[in-house]
C-alpha cells in the first residue's frame, strides 16, 4: 500500500479533501518530516520542508511566485490567474488550471474560488501521480470552465 505524508503549517480543509480522496492509501499529516519515512509521496501545504514534495500555488507559475500571489495578481490588474500543482525542488509543473478575474471580482471571492479548485483538483492530481496515471485537468474536474468567467450558463456551482 502506498504511503503519503502531508506536511502543513496549520490545519486546513485541503488536508481533509486529500485524505478523503486517498482513502485507500496510508496518509499521515504532520507539521515536520524527518527523512522520507518510507513515503511514496510528500505533499507540502506550506511547511518549511526543503525536500522534493508536491505543492499547490494560487497563481499560474511562474507568474506571482510570492507569499501573497492573489493580492499580487489583483494589484497587477491581470485578468487570469489560477492554480499550479508542481514539485517544489525540481520546480516541475504537473498541472495548471486557469481562473478568470472580472473587473468586479473581489479579493475574497477570488480566494474562495481558488480554494475550491485546490480542494477539488489537488487531491485528484495526487491520486493520479501516485498511480502513475495520465490525466487531463478539465476531465478531472468534469466541467468546462472555472466557474467565475460570467460567460457561460453551464457552471456547476
Amino acid at each position: 500500500m502506498k504511503k503519503v505524508a502531508i506536511l502543513y503549517r496549520e490545519h486546513s480543509p485541503i488536508i481533509d479533501a486529500i485524505k478523503y480522496q486517498l482513502a485507500d492509501y496510508v496518509v499521515d499529516s504532520m507539521t515536520e518530516l524527518l527523512g522520507m519515512g518510507g513515503y511514496d509521496l510528500v505533499v507540502n501545504l506550506g511547511s518549511n520542508y526543503d525536500g522534493e514534495a508536491l505543492a499547490c500555488h494560487h497563481a499560474l507559475l511562474p507568474a506571482f511566485n510570492s507569499e501573497e500571489p492573489v493580492k499580487d495578481a489583483i494589484l497587477a490588474g491581470v485578468k487570469v490567474t489560477g492554480i499550479t500543482i508542481y514539485y517544489t525542488k525540481s520546480k516541475k509543473i504537473i498541472a495548471q488550471y486557469p481562473v478568470f478575474i472580472n473587473n468586479n471580482t473581489h479579493y475574497d471571492e477570488l480566494v474562495q474560488e481558488l480554494d475550491y479548485i485546490e480542494q477539488t483538483l489537488f487531491p485528484l492530481v495526487i491520486q493520479k501521480v501516485l498511480n502513475n496515471e495520465p490525466f487531463e485537468v478539465r476531465a478531472l474536474l468534469n466541467k468546462s470552465c472555472s466557474g467565475n468567467c460570467g460567460g457561460c450558463s453551464g457552471c456547476s456551482h
